[in-house]
């Protein structure tokens, strides 16, 4: 009876075994990453771009594309014929106007008409007689001039306090335009001249929002509100971005000093409210190279905040207790060097790029869909 009854037992593990044994299991595969795809629209290296209104806008070092698309024929309009030779710096990006700069006059053009007559030619000298030369930011990649959505124009330009006697902070030309039948016309115009610095200053940063703009010269942050009053906003270093209906704004008293503190203040940049500091045990020292680099490489991909470096992107985690950085996946960009990055349509990543790559890789841009974006490296 034990035999009998220890076979019919033995044959099922036997068959319990091999079946287990033949049967496939799906095992858990590996994301495909989503290549960063090609825009063809764009023959050039470019050097920035938004979307403003829905609509996308585009700068290359001598080129402004209007209401682009990334799958199609691009239209542009040259502004080489309103440049110096030693254009070094990008050209402002409007939905209303162009701007350039010579060597001592600011050119603004109604925007898709460069055309002679139909600059307005502004003189410098004409205005303050004691005008040398417009203030070169120190990194090309970062603005030279500002337009914010308002038509407010800023500038800024060096002069002395008087013959002979040296003026440290820049000065800042802000004006008030408006296109009016076809023609931009200045509203409103005040020359900025104040003197935080007894020393020589560089401007670091320049970078428009919707309400103001905010300027880093040496080891102070200031902000110019759509009145033109210049206002000390934080005696450090600084690099901000809008995440949602907020402004963050990264500070220290340099590059890649600590502590780094981090604030928060409303769309109007007022006010601003410490919520971290960060020490060299909360922050890695390659991590806090990145934010501090003097390249304006941050910026806000659907309320996250993420960091561009030659061809890498990087996801910003932040929290009370440490700041840390994390790599995307950049299948497809390997070899470009990549100049901005922003979201189209609340649905693609797109990237601009410029000619600065080992291997020469001026594409002008790349894109992905935001669901695939945040793929880790």
């Amino acid at each position: 009876m034990k035999s009998a009854t220890r076979f019919p037992i033995l044959l099922i593990f036997i068959c319990i075994v091999c079946f287990f044994s033949c049967s496939t299991f799906e095992t858990p595969r590996e994301e495909v990453p989503v290549f960063w795809k090609q825009s063809l629209s764009f023959q050039e290296g470019l050097t920035h771009a938004k979307e403003i209104n829905g609509k996308l806008y585009a700068a290359s070092k001598t080129r402004i594309y209007s209401e682009a698309t990334l799958f199609g024929i691009n239209k542009y309009y040259d502004l080489s014929p309103f440049l110096p030779n030693n254009f070094s710096y990008r050209l402002p990006i409007s939905d209303q106007i162009m701007a350039t700069i010579n060597s001592d006059e600011l050119i603004l053009m109604p925007l898709g008409k460069p055309f002679e007559e139909d600059a307005l030619i502004i003189k410098m000298k004409y205005l303050d007689p004691l005008f040398i030369g417009f203030t070169q930011i120190y990194f090309r990649y970062g603005d030279q001039i500002g337009i914010d959505p308002n038509g407010h124009v800023l500038v800024p330009y060096d002069s002395p306090k008087s013959p002979g006697v040296s003026k440290y902070t820049p000065n800042f030309l802000w004006l008030k335009t408006a296109v009016i039948n076809g023609k931009v016309e200045i509203l409103e115009q005040k020359l900025i001249k104040e003197e935080f610095f007894n020393d020589w200053a560089i401007i670091w940063g320049f970078k428009v929002f919707e309400n103001f703009m905010r300027v880093t010269i040496s080891n102070k942050t200031f902000d110019f509100d759509q009145n033109g009053n210049m206002e000390l906003r934080f005696e450090s270093y600084t690099k901000s971005l809008q995440v949602g209906n907020d402004i963050i704004t990264f500070a220290s008293a340099g590059f890649e000093t600590f502590p780094l503190m981090v604030y928060k203040s409303d769309l109007l940049g007022k006010k601003p409210e410490l919520i971290g500091t960060y020490n060299s045990d909360q922050v890695s020292k390659e991590d806090r190279r990145r934010i501090g680099y003097y390249f304006d490489n941050i910026s806000s991909i659907n309320d996250t905040i993420v960091l561009i470096e030659e061809e890498s992107i990087f996801r910003l985690s932040m929290n009370d207790q440490a700041i840390k950085l994390f790599p995307l996946d950049n299948v497809g960009l390997i070899g470009t060097y990549l100049t901005s990055i922003s979201l189209l349509d609340n649905s693609t990543v797109f990237v601009t790029t410029g000619c600065e790559a080992l291997g020469n890789n001026c594409s002008g841009g790349f894109y992905k869909p935001l669901d695939k974006f945040f793929t880790p490296k």
